[in-house]
């Protein structure tokens, strides 16, 4: 419901931001970043999430975008620092979003399993969810 929503609003942005170009309408498909939703259409095809590139372009062409959705992920050690670097920091929790959780749950399981001093198989404990979630559906 809330993603609906924010694709809603963001493909109203970008109507009005490619108001002029004609080969963008609603009805295209729009290439989005799964964390923030914006448009990553000026990026490398091969590109998922909203890159240093993005980044710069929404900052140089889209102020207004790039301070309420991108400039709140500065940390206040990087608010102070060279804009480069403010941009690498902002890609660097964009892709934190999605990778964190995945890595956070492998690092559990693997802790979890390797435990020598075990009375029990762990392995059964741990919801196959979770296997599946960190990446290691293999071991199941």
């Amino acid at each position: 419901m809330e993603s609906n929503l924010i694709h809603k609003v963001f493909d109203y942005f970008n109507q009005i931001i490619h108001s002029n170009d004609t080969k963008l309408s609603l009805t295209d498909f729009i290439k989005r970043c799964p964390v923030t939703g914006l448009d990553i259409s000026m990026q490398p095809k091969h590109t998922k999430f909203l890159s240093t590139l993005g980044i710069i372009w929404y900052y140089k062409n889209e102020r207004e975008i790039y301070y309420q959705f991108l400039a709140i992920r500065l940390t206040e050690k990087l608010k102070n620092r060279d804009l480069n670097i403010q941009f690498k920091g902002i890609a660097h929790s964009i892709r934190n979003v999605e990778s964190n959780p995945r890595n956070n749950t492998k690092r559990a399981i693997q802790k979890l399993l390797n435990e020598k001093d075990s009375l029990f198989n762990n392995r059964q404990l741990i919801d196959k969810t979770k296997f599946k979630e960190a990446g290691m559906s293999s071991i199941l």
